[in-house]
């Protein structure tokens, strides 16, 4: 089969050196760990949201709300920074019991160290909803908090929620890392928690940033440090590192290839795992990760993070989300050896990613990171314990789910790539029963 050629290649091919990277999402049937693997090349369409001059100009306000109208907010370096907050403001004590979904990342569960609490895990319904007569059977004098997640934007029924947390006496925390846009029941997402918490890198051209949105306007008082000036322009100029090199701002190519010469940069520094769409690698044998230090609980996001989110155009955000979204959908529906994960977008939904179902994605999955393809692999590792006695479903989605962007600053030749190479790859796979040809 023909490979269709990458649209960052033709535009900037003979401009940036290509960003190469190392894979630690190899699925296959061995311990279910992040590792460090094989070399591949970084996406050459951005996975997540890029600095460009439409992402100001554009519609400045959506009529959708966000998690901001909810309550009142707390910005923070990072969502799981968010998480920690939200437990310990909802007065969390060492060896209390916090409910998780079964289907997870590792930035979930670490921030219960910060609190010396064990996590539950509970099961999820095939499509994302909460299995509450399983909870209901997990919930004991030492339960104290619910953890519910609004899957890749898609809100969970957030009243039944509200209503059993309020029955049990658990505090609600509604985990909107994936949908910072959105309502339900004519309510904005993050409002039906005591505590919600949102990730700006998801929806922004940020390079950092999450929020802790609560009743509580006492609850900015818990940050005692601002990031400096230096750790503020570093942010700033990685952004713009990551825009140039993805063929935004192009007028600042000099220049930002003038700074990488004199401070000795290479086009990306050793990538970190995150930047392949995984969050943070944990030491799976101890439950810690390597990503999670709770100094940064008292730490705000930088300026120009929270600059950046409160000034692009939002209706840019929600509209060209729903639309690449719709368009994703269509294409997907009748393909064989995959299937959307979602099948309908109803009105009030900002969608974070494309989860899409992928057969054989052992075999799929390598050629896809061969040849550039953005992904996310949410949830593939999976903390110990979690398995298929736990939730036959989650285990299934760590296998076989691949999330697609989907975001705002896609160009329209970027996305036509993705679903022609993401198809091709899958129908090349199905027709000769073996591994399909690496670039």
């Amino acid at each position: 089969m023909t490979q269709v050629a990458s649209p960052l290649r033709k535009r900037a091919s003979s401009k940036m050196k290509r960003r190469m990277t190392h894979s630690i999402t190899v699925p296959g049937d061995g311990p279910n760990v992040p590792q460090l693997s094989r070399r591949i090349p970084v996406p050459d369409v951005p996975v997540w949201p890029i600095l460009s001059a439409a992402a100001f100009l554009e519609e400045r306000t959506s009529s959708m709300p966000s998690v901001l109208s909810a309550g009142h907010s707390v910005y923070v370096t990072a969502g799981r920074i968010a998480i920690g907050l939200a437990l310990r403001l909802a007065g969390v004590a060492p060896g209390d019991k916090v409910l998780l979904p079964a289907y997870h990342c590792a930035s979930m569960v670490d921030p219960l160290s910060c609190v010396s609490a064990s996590p539950v895990f509970y099961r999820l319904n095939e499509d994302l909803s909460v299995d509450l007569e399983d909870i209901a059977r997990k919930v004991d004098a030492s339960t104290h908090v619910l953890i519910a997640v609004n899957y890749f934007g898609f809100p969970q029924d957030l009243e039944t929620l509200r209503k059993f947390c309020d029955d049990h006496h658990l505090v609600l925390i509604e985990d909107c890392a994936h949908s910072f846009f959105g309502e339900f029941a004519g309510r904005p997402l993050g409002s039906y928690g005591d505590y919600a918490i949102a990730s700006l890198t998801k929806f922004f051209p940020v390079k950092e940033g999450g929020c802790l949105i609560s009743a509580d306007p006492e609850a900015r008082k818990l940050l005692r440090r601002a990031r400096g000036p230096i750790a503020g322009l570093r942010q700033g100029f990685s952004a713009i590192e990551d825009a140039v090199y993805h063929d935004r701002l192009a007028t600042l190519r000099p220049l930002v290839q003038a700074i990488q010469q004199a401070r000795r940069l290479r086009p990306r520094p050793k990538s970190s795992p995150k930047s392949q769409g995984v969050d943070g690698p944990a030491d799976m044998r101890s439950g810690v990760s390597e990503d999670f230090d709770p100094r940064w609980l008292e730490v705000k996001a930088s300026g120009i993070s929270m600059w950046i989110s409160r000034n692009v155009s939002t209706g840019r955000i929600a509209r060209r989300r729903r639309d690449f979204f719709g368009r994703m959908l269509a294409h997907f529906t009748a393909h064989r050896g995959c299937r959307p994960l979602i099948t309908e977008l109803p009105e009030g939904v900002v969608p974070y990613m494309f989860p899409l179902w992928v057969d054989d994605l052992s075999t799929v999955f390598p050629v896809l990171e061969d040849r550039a393809a953005p992904m996310q692999r949410f949830g593939q590792f999976l903390w110990p314990g979690v398995d298929e006695n736990l939730c036959r479903t989650s285990v299934g989605f760590s296998k076989h789910l691949i999330q697609l962007p989907c975001h705002q600053d896609l160009r329209e030749d970027e996305l036509d790539w993705v679903l022609e190479t993401v198809s091709s790859v899958i129908a090349s796979s199905r027709r000769r029963g073996r591994p399909p040809a690496r670039a």
